[in-house]
């Protein structure tokens, strides 16, 4: 888009992983054999329009083959808050086999990139990735992959300015030193210049240096809050980094940046870099923390766990919070601030916002962040940690940082209960790279000819834990747990250059927060006057059910293509949601190491996965059992659809040799939903775990693709647990017969 058209864009600013199911694809239409090489035109329905000046342009594609559930709420949470506002819009979403590699490819490669991700603003990706590409589970359209030289030099010269991808490890470079479980031990690498080598006008690209995590449940996705960051009018780097740190565990993420100015592109108000053509580009690093859970002597419970239940958090208790926070963090009074517009939605977010300073609070469980938005991740940020260096005398390095963190918790009361310190960290900002290095060999494994970065901005992290005496064999001992997942988190940002002329170093004031981590308790059985406690599986029964159905027991999916899975290593821990989705109580879990093959290269790396110790933890089994007729429709013709019976054991749904149900298992407890398109009531279609529908004329982007969710809901979880399925169905076009000598 060109700086004249930016205008063009400006608009005024307006203002919720569940176990994956299998998905079925009933009947593969002809359309989707192989088609010959060389350029595509779109049909009728498939063609979208090139920027014409009006609401941001949204495009979606979700593809894992493994984890359509996954896919579906990384889809659905993407939308979740751009698409009611009046300048988003989104112009397709596609789902496993209807997401295609050739939508992201170039034209004189057979692809189609210029009408679909170069026809949109925002283009979101949820799916497999490795350190050379990402997949998709269809393979007929052009391929299964999609590498760095099938987009060289294709996209931005139409529409598109962002590209964002939920997907492991596409951003890594040969040269990061992270911790080995989370890399795959290649060396040597095409990554970053090949990427940068594919804007061509395109401002940035955002994903993962490390695996990334992908959840069933929406809210919890690292798309809706990436969205959601958005309609507060963040920067797209903002709200990339802010998702991640609040749907994240442990993560690395990282952009790709065609030009600084472009860290400060904020949408929602109009504000965007001038394209750019050249060679040159940055990139920078974001450090999502969170440490691993602490060795507890499982042998010692008994096979018991204390029930950590959510203390109640009232509206009043929320306003409290608010007030507080805001005299201390946005340093005004609460009738100073002005809170966004609500969206129509189940929206629980408070936000704040004096100047540049944004404060949101989750008035469901009191955890909040706040952001200086002139400060966090923009361009002069980076322009000022470029130019500072260690001997500068107001350079602040990570002691000062750990310092001045902790201070500013002690003195506003803001240490959460239990914190313990974790690690300081820097993102970081590289200097100038350019995509065309000379020869090769002035250039490294990722055809760059020298990695020169800055410390960006410290994150002071802090991890949560809990101390409780239990009975055991031996009389009563003191355990200590690990609170792990994206709400167990508290961070502090500090520059890493204090003012110039500043008194002292340590009186800088951060410039983003995360915390507020919800309080809990134990409870008292009256009748036994025992601590309460919850029955847990012996760790070598869930690790055979993880190994046999890692997919729909996990509590963070991994969107990698795993071949192989080995599990090194366990202990237990209690899982904490990401703000925005609703908890009743900590979930009681084995923290796995495994380690994964993934299928594309070989390779193996480690991965912590968190899968609940008690089944009523464990998210309902959801799987579409069958559909009448089976085989492509009419339009029109009705459908019968039918679910498994969530309520039955594993055994009697001829799933795993395992005695129980996943969730509650009581029947009567499940309730079955079914949607059209998307999980959103307002695609809702029936209700039941049997239900009649009439295949539509034209039901979707793609021609003859009909996708259709199931949703299955635990109402009687303590975290009222849901799980999806979905199925794909091909709908024959209508045909219509012509008047013969104008009669009817």
């Amino acid at each position: 888009m060109s700086a004249g058209e930016q205008w063009r864009k400006a608009r005024s600013f307006v203002c919720t992983v569940v176990a994956t199911a299998v998905m079925t694809t009933l009947w593969l239409t002809p359309a989707y054999a192989a088609e010959p090489s060389g350029a595509h035109e779109p049909t009728s329905a498939e063609a979208i329009t090139a920027d014409d000046g009006g609401p941001w342009e949204i495009g979606i594609h979700g593809t894992a083959g493994d984890l359509p559930a996954a896919t579906a709420a990384e889809r659905t949470g993407m939308a979740f808050w751009l698409a009611p506002l009046p300048n988003w819009k989104v112009n397709y979403s596609f789902n496993e086999a209807s997401a295609w590699e050739r939508d992201f490819k170039r034209h004189d490669l057979g692809g189609t990139n210029n009408y679909y991700i170069d026809a949109v603003d925002l283009q979101f990706y949820v799916g497999h990735g490795f350190h050379s590409g990402f997949t998709f589970a269809n393979p007929n359209f052009n391929d299964s992959t999609l590498t760095p030289a099938d987009c060289n030099r294709a996209w931005g010269d139409g529409d598109n300015e962002w590209l964002a991808l939920t997907s492991c490890q596409v951003l890594r470079g040969s040269f990061d030193n992270i911790p080995a479980q989370n890399i795959f031990p290649n060396a040597g690498i095409p990554s970053l210049n090949r990427w940068a080598s594919c804007m061509n006008g395109q401002h940035l690209i955002l994903g993962f240096v490390t695996n990334a995590s992908a959840y069933n449940n929406p809210a919890s996705t690292q798309a809706y809050h990436f969205g959601r960051y958005l309609a507060l009018n963040y920067t797209v780097p903002q709200a990339w980094y802010r998702a991640c740190d609040v749907a994240q565990r442990g993560r690395v993420t990282r952009t790709i940046i065609n030009e600084l100015a472009c860290l400060n592109d904020r949408p929602q108000s109009g504000i965007v870099c001038a394209d750019s053509y050249d060679t040159d580009w940055w990139y920078q690093t974001h450090y999502c923390g969170t440490e691993t859970a602490i060795q507890v002597p499982v042998e010692k419970l008994q096979s018991q766990m204390p029930v950590y239940r959510v203390a109640p958090y009232s509206l009043d208790d929320a306003t409290r919070d608010e007030e507080r926070l805001s005299e201390i963090l946005l340093g005004a009074p609460i009738t100073a601030t002005v809170r966004s517009a609500a969206l129509n939605r189940d929206d629980p977010f408070r936000v704040r916002t004096v100047i540049s300073r944004s404060l949101e609070l989750d008035e469901r469980s009191g955890l909040f962040t706040y952001t200086d938005l002139a400060e966090l991740w923009t361009q002069s940020q980076a322009e000022a940690a470029l130019a500072v260096t260690a001997a500068s005398p107001n350079f602040i390095n990570s002691d000062d940082a750990r310092r001045i963190a902790d201070t500013f918790l002690r003195q506003n009361q803001l240490l959460g209960t239990g914190a313990v310190f974790n690690q300081v960290i820097s993102d970081t900002i590289s200097s100038e790279m350019t995509s065309d290095p000379g020869t090769p060999e002035a250039a490294g494994a990722d055809g760059i000819e020298q990695v020169d970065e800055s410390a960006l901005v410290w994150n002071v992290i802090y991890s949560r834990r809990l101390n409780v005496d239990i009975v055991t064999a031996a009389g009563v001992e003191q355990f200590e747990f690990s609170v792990v997942g994206p709400g167990a988190k508290q961070k502090v940002y500090v520059p890493v250059a204090a003012e110039v002329g500043a008194a002292s170093k340590l009186q800088t004031t951060p410039v983003g927060m995360q915390g507020g981590w919800r309080e809990v308790q134990t409870e008292v059985n009256a009748a036994t006057g025992q601590m309460l406690m919850v029955d847990i599986r012996p760790e070598s029964q869930l690790r055979e059910l993880y190994l046999a159905l890692p997919d729909r027991v996990a509590l963070n999916d991994v969107p990698l293509d795993v071949e192989n899975r080995e599990i090194l290593s366990s202990t237990v821990a209690y899982w904490e949601e990401a703000p925005g989705v609703g908890q009743a109580e900590l979930v009681p879990v084995y923290e796995f190491l495994v380690r994964m093959t993934e299928r594309n290269s070989g390779d193996t790396h480690d991965e912590y996965v968190y899968v609940p110790a008690s089944e009523i933890y464990m998210r309902p089994y959801a799987q579409i059992v069958s559909v009448t007729p089976s085989g492509p429709v009419n339009a029109g013709t009705t459908l019968t659809l039918t679910a498994a019976d969530a309520s039955q054991t594993l055994q009697e749904l001829g799933a795993g040799d395992f005695d129980f149900a996943l969730g509650t298992g009581a029947d009567g407890t499940f309730a079955y939903d079914w949607f059209v398109g998307s999980v959103d009531d307002a695609n809702l279609i029936g209700s039941g775990r049997t239900i009649e529908f009439a295949a539509p004329a034209n039901p979707s982007e793609r021609e003859g693709v009909l996708e259709i969710h199931l949703r299955v809901k635990d109402v009687e979880s303590p975290n009222t647990q849901t799980a999806t399925a979905d199925v794909t169905i091909t709908v024959n076009p209508s045909v219509f017969l012509p008047l013969i000598g104008g009669q009817e």
